[in-house]
């Protein structure tokens, strides 16, 4: 194969650049539709005939000012970190009722009926060792520590809320720095629920619940509104190898909050860049998936991608002619830097250091192929890990369930799901980005040179240690619901 030609950094910074001013890209809005159709004109730019798939779904927007967004106190406002997306709508003059404090432990959304509902929700630190698993040994016990995390496994249950009656719902994060807290687009996984939500942190926080344990009367506003039949596409195009019966899937999604999530097609494009510049053995299917924040609208099981795969087989399968895919990647949250929070303090600062890096590598010998291959971008820690018995974050996961040998790049800063509008400085280091570039071109290619047998079998786990992981798991979150 001839040498590759250095990927531009100017272009890769320009490109950066751009995706900021773009600000929030959530599905299906103005912004995300402008970043898809410059993808699918790159795409055609480099003679690949880019396809479509279309997904329709209600869209719920977010309120455009920040009187829409609010909480009303007998004795003034607090200031709202963020709301709970798809929670519901309040339209511009909110709802009042007494706010009434449940129990974070054990809730009983009944005693808030007719009411607004205050609950705290703790921010944890949860085992690494129950999110990833190490091909090497566990040397040491780390924790992790995310808002995805925290709003995912403890945040308030809407349905039971709605349910019992309650009109409405303030989350009060515990334990996390006002600044951490602002913005933050979570969870981002969950279907509409009709009942409004919002969160709130440090001393308004304070204030909420001062309120609600002396049973005061609150106004609470989301202004936010739906638009039902919003389209959102999927755009995707093969760079056809010499042996188009095997394939090589490349994936990343288009919607985002900020600068780094996502900024994955920046990866796809120079992959694609890369891949019509020479002959290679394998076709090259390139996926821009839609839906990564709207995973309950178009998916029935899995991350966005699985939708994709399901209408696909054609490209993946390797059943009555189908192709068959030897190998996956998966690009995410290019260059991602770090962040460090002092939440006693309340003080939360962006590093000028790289984030380290959740590398995924779904079976011991993709690990072998990749480790030697993967750059250092200077983050302290390199470590390839494998998906834990019960979770693989990120567009990955749609091949590992399929048991397709993938490598997956989805490093986690903490303001990973924060709403960064395009006035705010981007925290992405292109140098660094440029490095894991190079190493997914270089990956691609020695994928390219493997035989299909080399990739080995997915790492699968056993009932007893999906069950054991989550018994352990249960057991943290109930310590931390104190």
């Amino acid at each position: 194969m001839p040498p590759s030609s250095p990927i531009d950094i100017d272009r890769l910074r320009a490109a950066q650049l751009r995706l900021d001013a773009m600000g929030p890209r959530l599905t299906g809005t103005e912004s995300h539709r402008m970043l898809v159709e410059e993808v699918a004109a790159e795409l055609t730019g480099l003679g690949l005939e880019v396809r479509r798939d279309t997904q329709t779904f209600e869209r719920w927007d977010l309120p455009t000012s920040a009187d829409g967004l609010r909480i009303d106190l007998t004795d003034g406002s607090v200031a709202v970190s963020s709301a709970f997306p798809y929670s519901g709508i309040t339209g511009p003059a909110g709802i009042s009722a007494p706010l009434v404090l449940l129990n974070t432990k054990r809730p009983r959304w009944s005693r808030a009926k007719g009411a607004i509902a205050v609950i705290e929700v703790p921010h944890i630190d949860v085992p690494r060792k129950f999110l990833v698993s190490e091909w090497g040994p566990i040397t040491t016990d780390e924790m992790v520590r995310n808002p995805v995390l925290s709003a995912t496994l403890l945040g308030p249950k809407l349905a039971k809320a709605r349910k019992a009656g309650v009109l409405g719902v303030i989350a009060v994060w515990r334990d996390i720095a006002p600044d951490n807290a602002r913005g933050q687009y979570l969870p981002f996984t969950e279907p509409y629920h009709d009942i409004p939500a919002v969160w709130v942190a440090g001393d308004d926080a304070a204030k909420v619940l001062a309120a609600a344990r002396t049973g005061q009367k609150a106004t609470l506003v989301l202004d936010a509104t739906l638009h039902p039949g919003t389209t959102t596409d999927t755009v995707w195009a093969v760079s056809p190898g010499s042996s188009p019966r095997e394939t090589i899937l490349v994936i990343t999604h288009s919607d985002g909050t900020n600068g780094a999530e996502e900024n994955g097609h920046l990866g796809l494009l120079e992959l694609a860049r890369h891949a019509v510049a020479q002959p290679h053995r394998r076709s090259y299917v390139f996926v821009l998936t839609t839906g990564h924040l709207r995973i309950p609208a178009v998916s029935k099981h899995g991350q966005a991608t699985s939708t994709w795969l399901e209408a696909h087989p054609e490209m993946w399968k390797g059943e009555g002619g189908q192709a068959r895919a030897v190998a996956g990647i998966a690009v995410e949250h290019l260059g991602a830097l770090g962040d460090t929070e002092d939440f006693a303090a309340g003080t939360y600062t962006l590093d000028a250091t790289p984030e380290p890096e959740v590398l995924y590598a779904t079976s011991r010998e993709v690990h072998d192929i990749v480790a030697p291959l993967w750059r250092d971008i200077g983050s302290g820690d390199r470590r390839i890990v494998a998906p834990s018995p019960v979770v693989h974050f990120g567009e990955g996961e749609p091949l590992f369930e399929r048991k397709i040998p993938t490598v997956a790049l989805v490093t986690a800063p903490q303001y990973l799901l924060a709403l960064r509008n395009s006035d705010a400085p981007t925290h992405v280091d292109v140098d660094a980005m440029t490095k894991q570039i190079q190493s997914f071109r270089d990956v691609l290619d020695a994928f390219d040179g493997t035989d299909s047998a080399a990739f080995g079998s997915v790492v699968s786990w056993s009932a007893f240690a999906k069950f054991s992981t989550l018994l352990q798991m249960m057991q943290v979150l109930s310590r931390a619901k104190k």
